[in-house]
């Protein structure tokens, strides 16, 4: 058996004397003491645990450094110790296996206990013979730090940084699970799409931190009521998901208890927030798609939550709504016009009708520019079928340029052609076109490329634009009423309708809505309002015109009480320029 330390193996060999070993051999003996010393001390500094194990009796031979440190013990009490008192039973059944020769080497990862806690290790276990001895090797590798870096990868992959909530990646997975057993055991599950309602706005004026605090706040509100073995998930910016599992055998009870629990969402969310300071309230669009076995990939059941969260949306948001087969076919349609619209500014399919606009004695003195859409297939498409989907998706902004520039094309060659018919345009601006930092120069460039006389063009703004930003909007018309251009009201009365505003406002005149004229003959309230108007306009010392006249009843109604201006079939419907052209500039 190989001595216990190098210091006993010296001592022996000295001890012989020169009666056994010549002195010739000290030399070459002292080499291997040295050899042998140098060997210890290398495994010592090894940052593998290493023992040397007698395979007949399980007995420790000997350990490196290393070994002690990791089993808070001294070499004196490990060495001839039972190697079953320091590993788990579980190596040393594995060593068994080695003995009986069933493998000829073995790799295991498990952990050894000490005051720090548990210390994860990988073993490669040996069987040696030297000689007629036989003996275990055991190799341990601390996998500390690999074990922090896979769970860091780990975690990176699947769970979301900001609120540690499973992330897309994640809820797939999940997904395709549940999809599975909701196949295999007939139950049927749910998947919510939660979205927070005006999550931007409180990102873009309160700044990002506090956004971020608002996530992780509801990502814990809605861990709390969220099912052991459901998941909850955060997939973007202030988008959850919720997938909710083995609901019911009917889909009726399913679609109950999916509805109860996202109102129980619904209500937890809308409970006041404490922001670092800042008090806060919000609301959540939630939409819900149903699973029932039947087959469905997960990319198709994320949609229809998606489709369903937009609807809660479009219904005034703060609501729940399950997904519907209308719904994925209202989407669909919505993007292929989307698609097509932006088509149409590139292949000029966009284009400009004129409705006059006409004095007291019915002649004509200015005309309102009113976009159509000139669909290849679908003839002519009216604003209102495409102007909401514009100003949804952003595209308003360069479809009013296109019209602000094509309008005061028009109007130049009008003034060209027919310079005897003095003419102002009304042109319509959405609020958003109208918000843009740019607006003052996409106006002023139209005005100047087209060299049209700014004093003839009136730009008419809605109620609404107005009240979004009182004092933006007043410095935007002040300067653009510098140009010469001047304001005009539109859809008056329909609104707020506020004297505090149109006392401050730089306008030039007031539009009566057309729902206030058609009833004007038959409902005292609607005559009223007129009334009230126009008495209004000259209060202010304001134009006003109506628009939506279409017969002598109206007319007569109008000009009686003071009104100047007016616009509608009475008149002349909307046309293309040529035909303005013949009827009435001619």
């Amino acid at each position: 058996m190989p001595y216990s330390n190098n210091e006993e193996l010296r001592t022996k060999i000295i001890g012989l004397g020169e009666s056994s070993v010549r002195k010739s051999y000290y030399p070459q003996l002292q080499d291997r003491i040295m050899e042998l010393e140098r060997f210890h001390a290398l495994l010592d500094r090894a940052r593998e645990l290493i023992f040397l194990v007698d395979a007949q009796n399980l007995h420790i031979i000997d350990v490196n450094a290393i070994v002690c440190s990791t089993l808070e013990a001294s070499k004196e009490s490990l060495v001839h110790s039972e190697i079953t008192q320091w590993l788990p039973h579980e190596l040393i059944e594995r060593m068994q296996r080695l003995a009986q020769g069933v493998e000829d080497s073995i790799m295991v990862e498990m952990g050894i206990e000490n005051s720090g806690g548990v210390v994860p290790l990988e073993f490669v276990l040996q069987y040696l013979s030297f000689g007629e001895d036989d003996y275990f090797v055991i190799l341990g590798k601390d996998i500390s730090e690999r074990r922090h870096a896979e769970s860091t990868i780990h975690t990176l992959a699947f769970f979301d940084p900001l609120t540690h909530l499973a992330n897309r990646q994640l809820l797939h997975d999940r997904m395709a699970q549940a999809l599975a057993k909701s196949q295999r055991h007939h139950k049927v599950g749910a998947l919510l799409m939660i979205d927070l309602d005006n999550f931007k706005a409180l990102n873009d004026t309160k700044g990002h931190h506090i956004g971020d605090e608002l996530l992780i706040q509801v990502a814990q509100r809605i861990q709390t009521i969220v099912r052991e073995g459901d998941t909850l998930a955060r997939i973007s910016g202030d988008e959850f998901v919720v997938l909710l599992e083995g609901l019911a055998h009917e889909e009726s009870k399913a679609a109950q208890e999916a509805e109860k629990f996202a109102t129980r969402v619904k209500y937890l969310l809308n409970e006041p927030y404490e922001l670092l300071g800042y008090e806060h309230t919000c609301s959540s669009s939630i939409g819900i798609a149903l699973f029932n076995g039947q087959p469905k990939s997960k990319e198709t059941l994320l949609k229809q939550a998606d489709i369903a969260m937009y609807q809660a949306k479009e219904k005034g948001r703060n609501r729940i709504c399950f997904y519907d087969p209308l719904m994925q076919e209202n989407i669909e349609h919505k993007t292929t016009m989307e698609h097509e619209l932006r088509m149409a500014l590139s292949k000029e399919e966009l284009i400009l009708f004129y409705q006059p606009q006409v004095n007291l004695e019915g002649k004509i003195v200015g005309v309102e520019a009113l976009l159509r859409w000139n669909h290849p297939q679908k003839g002519l498409i009216p604003p209102n079928t495409f102007i909401p989907l514009a100003e949804e998706t952003g595209l308003i902004i360069p479809v009013g340029s296109w019209v602000l520039h094509r309008a005061c094309q028009q109007l130049s060659e009008w003034k060209k052609d027919f310079p005897h018919q003095p003419l102002h345009l009304s042109i319509n601006v959405s609020a958003k076109q109208f918000q843009e930092a740019s607006f003052y120069e996409t106006v002023a460039n139209a005005i100047a490329l087209s060299g049209s006389d700014a004093g003839s063009i009136k730009l008419e703004l809605t109620e609404s634009l107005i009240l979004d930003s009182i004092h933006e909007t007043i410095a935007k018309i002040e300067a653009l009423r510098l140009l010469g251009v001047g304001f005009s009201l539109d859809d008056f009365g329909t609104g707020y309708s506020s004297l505090s505003y149109l006392k401050r406002l730089p306008l030039d005149e007031l539009k009566i809505d057309q729902s206030f004229v058609r009833d004007i003959g038959h409902d005292n309230n609607d005559a009223m309002i007129v009334k009230t108007i126009i008495e209004m306009a000259h209060n202010f010392d304001l134009d006003v015109i109506a628009e939506g006249v279409e017969d002598k009843e109206q007319f007569n109604f109008l000009m009686e009480n003071g009104c100047g201006l007016f616009q509608g079939y009475l008149f002349g419907k909307p046309m293309p320029p040529e035909e303005l052209e013949r009827l009435f500039l001619a």
